[in-house]
């Protein structure tokens, strides 16, 4: 479970820790006190049991956020932006451009969560000058890979490993060639991403793993 700075600082101010949003030694360490204090299984996280002990305003909407990503992954698969998000003009969608466009970019902050929107295996995860950041994903569900270009900085992922519907690959961000923080996502067939397979549009994925998370398109 992951929490952003201004939740972190909350949880570090119940349990007399300097309130810098980061989860370090000394934070871990002040969670296990707290957590044994109040006969909690100790695990040093701030995790939701540990969360609605400390009566934070914020732990029914973590409660309820895990609770959607729970069904989504049991559905298939989850949207991969963790947070509010739009679509693009004209030029974003699949094949604009001359149908040079091989997927669709969907806007956010840079800085929003990216996350994985279904079980597979990282392929590739690299720097490119047009795509920025970007991670490959295969062995699918489906079958397809996936791409997410433009991530902020490099996903922490590595070549290899397994992931599962939601685990983190990074953040939103404007890398490579981009105009403004968004996810450029493409979807592409068996055998995959330029080895031998193609492109197709997302978009119906795209709102079904939407309704899943509930987490739909904000207006322009």
């Amino acid at each position: 479970m992951t929490l952003t700075r201004s939740q972190t600082r909350s949880v570090q101010r119940r349990i007399h820790v300097h309130p810098d949003g980061r989860i370090g030694r000394r934070t871990r360490r002040a969670i296990r006190r707290y957590q044994s204090r109040h006969e909690l299984m100790r695990t040093g996280r701030p995790n939701l049991q540990t969360l609605r002990a400390m009566t934070l305003r914020f732990a029914e909407v973590i409660a309820a956020r895990m609770a959607r990503e729970a069904a989504a992954a049991a559905a298939g698969g989850t949207f991969p932006i963790g947070g509010p998000w739009r679509h693009g003009g004209p030029a974003t969608g699949f094949h604009a451009r001359g149908g040079a466009h091989q997927g669709v970019d969907l806007f956010a902050a840079c800085g929003t969560p990216l996350v994985a929107a279904t079980a597979g295996t990282v392929k590739t995860r690299k720097f490119e000058a047009r795509a920025g950041h970007y991670v490959v994903l295969t062995g699918t569900p489906s079958g397809e890979d996936q791409v997410y270009m433009h991530l902020r900085a490099r996903s922490p992922l590595a070549v290899g490993d397994a992931v599962r519907a939601g685990t983190p690959l990074g953040a939103v961000g404007d890398t490579g060639d981009a105009d403004g923080c968004h996810l450029h996502l493409e979807l592409w067939t068996a055998p995959g991403w330029y080895a031998g397979g193609r492109p197709y549009d997302p978009t119906a994925a795209l709102q079904g793993w939407a309704a899943a998370a509930g987490n739909p398109a904000q207006a322009p």
